[in-house]
């Protein structure tokens, strides 16, 4: 089967600490990936995505609304968008509502026939709270074969014993931030059956090396595939 790159980031409205723009910086990392998708968090329907987009040469773009007020996600593809929907939670939290955007591909690429993508971005609070969203949302029901996005979760073995004490557990105990649980991403791999993409491709990886949110030095944002994938099914 032919290669097909997907990737996903929370683009934070382009928005850096001093408030300027970085779509530039953005673009010269993920350009040379050549992405057949992307899917992004916290973006608005606006100049700067269809930028975004047109730079990375991804022709193809939807976004799904959280609510009237919170930010979208989104989906960009250089196959065409045959089918999409937007599901906005009815939970509401002091995280605001959260929504989950999916889509299916067109074209002749052997890698979209019949797949289903989905991207969420789920409560940065409370896993409780998460744990309801992604249930309403219920991957499963709707046939997502690729779930995406920013969970704010964690999953256990991402982490050495020592890494997960000093960099997981003091650094949330510093914050006053909430205390770490797996309970979400242990939903999603074994009773949903899904699996993390980078673990499948960097079964070794650990702490820092795996890393996708620099302030908190956590793993939170995945790819997940459905095990019908990999088993070709």
């Amino acid at each position: 089967m032919s290669t097909f790159r997907i990737a996903t980031v929370n683009i934070h409205q382009f928005r850096l600490a001093t408030y300027s723009k970085n779509i530039n910086s953005l673009v010269s990392v993920l350009q040379p990936l050549q992405l057949d998708l992307i899917a992004v968090q916290e973006i608005n329907n606006d100049y700067h995505w269809h930028q975004f987009c047109e730079q990375l040469g991804l022709k193809n773009s939807i976004i799904g609304k959280c609510d009237e007020w919170f930010l979208s996600n989104g989906i960009a593809s250089q196959h065409p968008i045959i089918s999409h929907s937007n599901q906005i939670g009815i939970l509401s939290c002091p995280g605001e509502k959260r929504a989950m955007l999916q889509c299916r591909l067109g074209g002749d690429h052997p890698f979209v026939q019949d797949r289903s993508f989905a991207v969420t971005h789920l409560d940065h609070i409370d896993e409780d709270d998460r744990l309801a969203q992604i249930k309403e949302f219920d991957p499963v029901k709707h046939n997502i074969d690729i779930l995406m996005g920013d969970m704010n979760a964690l999953t256990r073995d991402d982490y050495s014993d020592n890494y997960y004490q000093n960099m997981i557990v003091h650094k949330r105990e510093k914050s006053s931030w909430e205390k770490p649980h797996f309970d979400l991403t242990q939903l999603i791999r074994e009773e949903w059956n899904y699996q993390d993409a980078f673990r499948l491709a960097n079964p070794h990886a650990k702490d820092k090396e795996v890393v996708t949110c620099a302030m908190e030095l956590e793993l939170i944002i995945f790819i997940y595939v459905h095990v019908r994938m990999i088993n070709g099914n």
